[in-house]
């Protein structure tokens, strides 16, 4: 076949077509996302932002009886120890999730969970840290979270977490002068994760569900757990209004500044 002939002022198809110029990020906040706010991808092949699906997933309840929070993977790292520095009103608080699905409908990624404390939007955002630990970055773009080895993250009241991880009982002996310590474990803890691991597995990848979430009952309260679709650090935050009062508290899952560079973070 003949070649045809390039019209003047046109590019030959041999010739590459310049890439669009990406628009500037709009620099929306963890909250923004939550109320709907439009959530862009880079394509890189492209050299353009795209939008993407991002749907809010209520997941429950979290009841909250004395105010200590924790935060962590309840499977694998999370100990009596994490308990954050910042406590909360005691009360019931709903759990939300931020969701990108795939062309089926389905959870194909999370991108965020949080714990809503009362009405109004955040003004400034502080690293959830541990009691003891300083909220402040140790330096810009430094971020600190709780590890998953389990793929799986939550939220719990401290005295939940007692009882869903009850401490080993400690039974003491002393012989020949000496005083023997035997830290014995009544297998509760073990039951107790194993329960809340089969009932995320229930959960995961129904249409229009998540990656899996569920809750344990206790006798005082609930831990809200949810599946994190990897292992990874979980970089977490308090939404704090003009007055001061706690808004929510966001766990940063699938979003990168790379991908979503429309997202501000609060320490960048």
């Amino acid at each position: 076949m003949a070649a045809v002939p390039t019209p003047p002022g046109h590019s030959s198809a041999s010739q590459e077509r310049p890439k669009a110029s990406v628009p500037a990020p709009s620099q929306l906040d963890f909250h923004d996302l939550f109320a709907g706010a439009p959530l862009r991808v880079r394509d890189e092949e492209a050299d353009q932002l795209v939008a993407v699906p991002a749907r809010r997933l209520g997941i429950g309840m979290l009841v909250v009886p004395t105010g200590k929070l924790m935060a962590g993977d309840p499977l694998a790292n999370l100990s009596a120890n994490h308990v954050l520095s910042r406590t909360v009103p005691p009360g019931r608080y709903p759990v939300e999730l931020l969701l990108h699905d795939d062309e089926r409908g389905r959870a194909n990624e999370l991108l965020l969970a949080r714990v809503v404390f009362g009405a109004g939007r955040p003004t400034r955002w502080e690293t959830a840290a541990v009691a003891g630990q300083n909220p402040a970055p140790s330096r810009p773009g430094v971020r600190t979270g709780y590890p998953s080895d389990a793929a799986t993250g939550c939220f719990v009241d401290a005295s939940v977490f007692a009882e869903y991880t009850p401490p080993p009982q400690v039974r003491q002996s002393i012989r020949g002068g000496i005083v023997h310590k035997e830290y014995i474990n009544d297998g509760r803890a073990e039951r107790n994760s194993g329960e809340l691991m089969q009932a995320l597995r229930a959960t995961r990848d129904a249409p229009g569900g998540s990656l899996g979430h569920a809750e344990w009952k206790g006798t005082l309260g609930n831990l809200v757990a949810f599946g994190l679709g990897g292992d990874q650090v979980v970089p977490t935050y308090w939404g704090i209004d003009a007055s001061g009062a706690l808004v929510e508290i966001v766990s940063v899952i699938g979003l990168d500044e790379e991908r979503f560079p429309d997202v501000r973070w609060p320490d960048g």
